[in-house]
C-alpha cells in the first residue's frame, strides 16, 4: 500500500487529535459536586452555585426546588472555588480540608478533591 506524503500526515494527524481528546485522561480532570441546599427563605430561583478553577468559571447551576443540586466542570490541577449568591452557615460532606471563606460566600477545595456530596449546605437567611 503505497500512500502519497499529504495522505499519511493526513492520517498522522487526525489520529494524534483523537488520541489527544480522550476524556478519560489524567490530564483534564474534573469537579463533580452534588448536595442538598437548606434554607427557608432563599429564593432558589435567583440563587446559584458556581465552580471557579483560575478564576475562571467553569460551571454554574440552579438547585432544584426541593434544595438539590448537581454540578460538573473541567478543573487545574491546584484545586478550585465554590461559589454561592448567598451565605453559607455550614455544610456537611465526609471530606477534609475544605474551607469556607470569611465572607460565607465561597468554599475552598484542595489539590485533589474532584468529587464532593454535601449532606447539606445550610444559609445563614
Amino acid at each position: 500500500m503505497n500512500l502519497s506524503p499529504k495522505t499519511a500526515a493526513f492520517l498522522l494527524m487526525t489520529f494524534l487529535l483523537i488520541i489527544s481528546c480522550r476524556n478519560d485522561s489524567q490530564e483534564n480532570p474534573r469537579a463533580y459536586i452534588e448536595g442538598k441546599l437548606v434554607s427557608a427563605s432563599v429564593d432558589f430561583n435567583t440563587f446559584y452555585f458556581q465552580i471557579i478553577s483560575e478564576g475562571t468559571v467553569v460551571a454554574e447551576t440552579l438547585p432544584e426546588p426541593d434544595g438539590n443540586f448537581k454540578l460538573s466542570g473541567p478543573i487545574s490541577d491546584g484545586g478550585f472555588i465554590i461559589t454561592t449568591t448567598e451565605k453559607i452557615k455550614s455544610f456537611d460532606t465526609g471530606k477534609m480540608g475544605l474551607t469556607l471563606s470569611a465572607d460565607a460566600l465561597q468554599i475552598s477545595v484542595p489539590k485533589g478533591i474532584t468529587y464532593i456530596k454535601f449532606n447539606e449546605i445550610v444559609l445563614e437567611k
